[in-house]
C-alpha cells in the first residue's frame, strides 16, 4: 500500500472543510439575494433552474446568519473556517476565546446522557475531536477563555 505524501492529504482535508463553509456562505449570500431579486432572476444570474434557486433558499433558512465580530455563526463552523484556511491561528484562537456560550444543559439526575446544545463550549470539544483544531490551539483557547 502507498501512503500519500501529508502535503496532498492536508490539501485535500482543507479543500473539503472550504466546501462546506463555501456553501454556508452560498446559501447565505443567496437568501441576502432574495431580497432585492425574484428567483428567476437569481436563476438565469446564477445560471441554474429556478426550482435549484428556490431549494436553496429552502435550505439557507436552516442556515444562521454570522455572529456579529466573528467569522461565524457558531463556535464549530469558526473551527470549520481556520481548518479551510479561511482564518488564522490567532484568530481562531481569539474568536473562539470570546465567543459567548450558553451553558451546557444538565442533566436531570435521571439521564445521564445530555444531547449537545448549539452554542456550548462542546461545539469546540468536537471540533477538536473531529480534527478541525490540534491540541495545542484547544489548549490555547482554554487559557485565553480563563484569563490565564
Amino acid at each position: 500500500m502507498t501512503t500519500a505524501p501529508t502535503a496532498d492529504v492536508e490539501a485535500v482535508v482543507r479543500l473539503r472543510h472550504r466546501q462546506v463553509v463555501d456553501r454556508l456562505d452560498e446559501l447565505r449570500l443567496v437568501r441576502k439575494l432574495a431580497a432585492s431579486m425574484s428567483q428567476t432572476e437569481i436563476a438565469k444570474v446564477l445560471a441554474i433552474s429556478q426550482p435549484a434557486v428556490h431549494k436553496a433558499l429552502k435550505a439557507a433558512e436552516r442556515v444562521p446568519d454570522v455572529a456579529e465580530g466573528f467569522s461565524g455563526a457558531s463556535p464549530y463552523e469558526i473551527a470549520e473556517r481556520y481548518a479551510a484556511g479561511q482564518i488564522d491561528r490567532p484568530r481562531v484562537i481569539d474568536e473562539l476565546a470570546r465567543w459567548p456560550y450558553a451553558r451546557t444543559p444538565k442533566t436531570d439526575g435521571f439521564d445521564w446522557l445530555v444531547k449537545d446544545a448549539p452554542g456550548t463550549f462542546e461545539e469546540v470539544g468536537r471540533a477538536l475531536d473531529d480534527g478541525l483544531l490540534d491540541d495545542d490551539t484547544y489548549d490555547a483557547v482554554l487559557t485565553r477563555k480563563s484569563g490565564r
